[in-house]
């Protein structure tokens, strides 16, 4: 579905990039920001790689996955977001792995309603809410990520959700590490 290497996508009143319908592009080194939508969409069963983009500014969150969608992110930076980075939703998926997401307005990455998506080696820090928060029966796989200096907990989990949490470093927060609300399964090894 096509390579873009080193393009600026900027300013668009819908999403910068959308995904959708099993397509499976390759972004390499984009620039995907202040978008008055999400920076990159992906949703019935899109897929794509992103490596080593710098997604921010944008007015909702930079990543969307919905629908089954299952991106890969791999080295990007996604800052400064107007509301969260990264959000997983409705059955959504996704490997997201050695990114650096930070300074967004809500939480780094959202996982929610039966989302499933592997959240490995991140760094994730300087939120104004929390880390990473999991709820409405979200999921996933968290591990080895490192969660510091967000202004609530590093993980939040709530409402039946069962995701599994290993091997992160949790640290330097202005509230709790690891904050479980309500009915929950959760698994953690070495926190």
């Amino acid at each position: 579905m096509g390579i873009y290497e080193e393009c600026e996508i900027a300013r668009n009143t819908l999403a910068g990039v959308w995904v959708k319908n099993r397509a499976n592009p390759f972004f390499r080194r984009c620039h995907i920001h202040h978008g008055r939508d999400v920076g990159v969409f992906t949703f019935e069963h899109g897929m794509g790689y992103f490596e080593k983009c710098n997604i921010h500014g944008n007015r909702i969150s930079g990543i969307e996955v919905k629908n089954q969608a299952n991106p890969t992110v791999v080295r990007c930076e996604i800052h400064h977001g107007q509301t969260g980075g990264i959000y997983v939703h409705e059955k959504g998926r996704g490997q997201f792995m050695e990114n650096r997401i930070y300074g967004n307005a809500f939480a780094g990455i959202w996982i929610t309603s039966q989302s499933d998506p592997t959240v490995r080696k991140n760094e994730i820090f300087n939120g104004q809410q929390g880390g990473v928060y999991i709820f409405g029966e979200g999921r996933g796989l968290i591990e080895q990520n490192n969660i510091y200096h967000n202004n609530l907990a590093g993980i939040q989990i709530r409402t039946g959700s069962d995701p599994i949490v290993r091997l992160n470093k949790i640290h330097s927060g202005l509230h709790g590490g690891i904050y479980v609300v309500r009915r929950y399964l959760c698994l953690y090894f070495h926190c």
